[in-house]
């Protein structure tokens, strides 16, 4: 009887380490992701799910809608990794937390634009004008940036384009007041300005095109710093995860999609 009990308690063990370590096994190809929730992110998210199939990994996507979550997600370890931001923003977050995410992978730099539903030309922007630009130190530059090439305004001498803000502005002619507004309100703040910064997933999102911008970056312009990338923990960047994630999102099939919504768009491989 003893021996029966034996062999009983055996089998359970050996059936519950097989259980952890089927469980286990199927954990270790599942890649979690959170991405912005936009309709052409999404997009290329689905084509990166089937391409990170075809590596033998489960592609898990959560869609988040704000700018705060998906770092935290990735830094609390809460998901492999996130799809929604440029390396500026990124860095940013790790000055501001003592994290050290990293730009895994590089997906694509969208040039961003000067809009206005008000006037056609930079020309016509009055005195006392109003200027909406993101409130995030990683976009506040960017935006400023911009005017000042168009000779709207000047900057202190020696600032790099991530770390520029209002309070640097030495020069504005014309007394622009400057609005600074959470990044996914910029498009919903358009009509209330004179001219709006905006990025071109959301001026896309708010049935504009980058044609209709009063000025675009160019890919001259000091733009590298903004790439979209994927982010991961640093102990992850050269996982096979994350080399996986390379594959899904960095092929024909993603760039055809940029390339259809966002004319300007540069890729780097």
């Amino acid at each position: 009887m003893k021996k029966i009990c034996l062999l009983g308690f055996t089998f359970l063990l050996v059936f519950l380490l097989a259980a952890c370590g089927n469980k286990t096994g199927a954990e270790d190809k599942k890649i979690s992701l959170a991405v912005f929730d936009d309709p052409v992110f999404k997009a290329i998210a689905d084509v990166a799910k089937e391409e990170v199939e075809k590596e033998g990994y489960e592609l898990d996507i959560k869609y988040v809608s704000d700018i705060v979550t998906p770092n935290n997600l990735v830094d609390g370890g809460d998901v492999y990794a996130n799809f929604f931001q440029h390396y500026a923003f990124m860095n940013e977050y790790n000055k501001g937390n003592n994290s050290d995410l990293v730009g895994a992978i590089e997906v694509f730099v969208d040039p961003a634009g000067l809009y206005s539903n008000k006037w056609t030309k930079l020309s016509q922007i009055p005195n006392n004008g109003t200027v909406s630009i993101p409130n995030d130190p990683a976009n506040n530059g960017r935006a400023l940036f911009m005017l000042q090439k168009e000779g709207l305004l000047k900057l202190k001498d020696g600032l790099s384009v991530t770390e520029a803000t209002v309070k640097d502005i030495v020069e504005n002619p014309k007394n622009l007041k400057f609005v600074e507004v959470e990044q996914q309100m910029l498009g919903r703040t358009l009509k209330d300005v004179d001219l709006g910064f905006m990025f071109t997933a959301i001026a896309v999102s708010n049935g504009l095109k980058p044609a209709d911008a009063l000025v675009i970056e160019k890919k001259e312009d000091d733009i590298q710093p903004f790439t979209i990338v994927i982010t991961t923990r640093s102990e992850d960047k050269d996982s096979d995860k994350t080399e996986a994630l390379r594959k899904g999102f960095q092929n024909e099939h993603v760039r055809k999609i940029l390339k259809e919504n966002y004319p300007l768009v540069i890729t780097s491989w």
